[in-house]
């Protein structure tokens, strides 16, 4: 049965991999982010106007989502005293408030629907503090998300909903390519795995933690990091 599937962040190599994927099995999916393209609006998704427009469009033409996937996020650099206040609430409204907002936009018809499934992108930051290559409003951002997505699931358990986060560390991205080959070492000496992973690998589980067979996993974070945190 076809599912309304809202995948956020949709345009980048991680949220392209999940819209493919979800599509590939027969689900309407809507993508959100600042960069529209074909099956992507544009929305920011950190702010609270956009984001009711756009998911009053999204049920108005295909029904109400019973899939989410809150993949938005930007990252800083450095430590607390190089990022700029300004910074660091832009960081904190794309990462951490988008997922509050776009999930308080699909729970009702979720409810309605007998049920639903969240999905929260987060980050290998958010396991071990992070460091100044992503900033300290990354880190805490995406810790932030780890601690959302444990409270969402308690609390709509009862509704059928279940919410899970996936928890990445470095995947195979125009992000990952940007990087210098210094970072990228760095980066790799602490991955004892193969790394960098693979976004369609990344898509492959975020899909399963909607189907039927993950009926059962709810405040779970699945860390997807080649052993770079394990605990």
């Amino acid at each position: 049965m076809s599912r309304v599937v809202v995948v956020t962040g949709a345009a980048g190599a991680i949220g392209t991999a999940v819209r493919e994927r979800f599509s590939a099995a027969g689900d309407t999916v809507v993508g959100l982010d600042l960069h529209p393209s074909e099956g992507v609006l544009a929305c920011d998704v950190s702010d609270e106007a956009a984001v009711a427009i756009t998911f009053t469009a999204v049920r108005e033409q295909h029904g109400d989502p019973t899939v989410l996937v809150n993949n938005a996020g930007i990252t800083g650099a450095g430590g607390v005293e190089d990022e700029t206040p300004e910074q660091w609430r832009r960081i904190l409204d794309v990462n951490l408030t988008s997922a509050f907002l776009c999930s308080r936009e699909v729970v009702g018809g979720m409810r309605r629907a007998g049920g639903g499934r969240i999905v929260n992108v987060a980050s290998v930051n958010a396991r071990f503090g992070g460091s100044a290559l992503s900033g300290p409003a990354y880190a805490a951002s995406k810790g932030g998300l780890l601690t959302l997505t444990r409270f969402m699931a308690r609390e709509h358990a009862a509704d059928g909903i279940g919410v899970n986060a996936v928890a990445p560390g470095p995947h195979d991205t125009p992000m990952w390519e940007a990087l210098d080959d210094g970072l990228k070492e760095r980066i790799l000496a602490m991955v004892p795995g193969d790394a960098p992973g693979d976004p369609a690998d990344l898509a492959e589980l975020v899909v399963f933690l909607c189907s039927p067979a993950a009926r059962y996993i709810t405040g779970a974070t699945v860390d997807v990091n080649g052993g770079q945190w394990m605990g």
